[in-house]
């Protein structure tokens, strides 16, 4: 917690009067516990869960299989992918990529900052984790690594 506080007191424009020491995480009661595969009805849109950890160990994203739409939340998006936290995974962050990338997406729906990512963000994230997986560097410590959109820091 106190890695995020300081990330975050360093890193984000935050809003006035926003006091990063009383920050939380918030700890809601779940009505339902969901795991991979499991299937939300939206009513008459049918949502796949999908387990990707890597970027958190229990991160999910979202597959909408008849239109294509995959919601992807902080495992892809414009920007920083962190991988860097101790609660963080990068072989595992590659895996789950590495599985997202081969549905059929026709959109893609990030957690944050441009809603205007590319289908061939998938390949290119996938790519990327792989070409710092050939350079012995799939581990946390060694950097930031830049790309053409994004970055991956490690």
């Amino acid at each position: 917690m106190e890695q995020v506080k300081a990330f975050v007191a360093k890193d984000c424009d935050l809003p006035e009067g926003f006091d990063i020491d009383r920050y939380q995480v918030f700890r809601g009661t779940p009505t339902r516990v969901l795991k991979d595969n499991d299937t939300i009805d939206i009513g008459g849109r049918v949502i796949q869960v999908l387990h990707t950890p890597g970027h958190s160990p229990g991160h999910m994203c979202f597959y909408e299989k008849e239109r294509g739409y995959l919601f992807t939340g902080d495992l892809v998006y414009v920007g920083t992918l962190f991988a860097n936290f101790p609660s963080t995974d990068p072989v595992a962050y590659l895996e789950s990529v590495e599985r997202i990338a081969a549905l059929p997406v026709t959109k893609i729906f990030p957690a944050h900052h441009n809603l205007d990512v590319p289908n061939s963000m998938l390949q290119d994230i996938m790519n990327a984790f792989n070409a710092i997986k050939s350079e012995g560097k799939l581990c946390h410590g060694s950097g930031k690594h830049e790309f053409k959109y994004f970055s991956i820091w490690l």
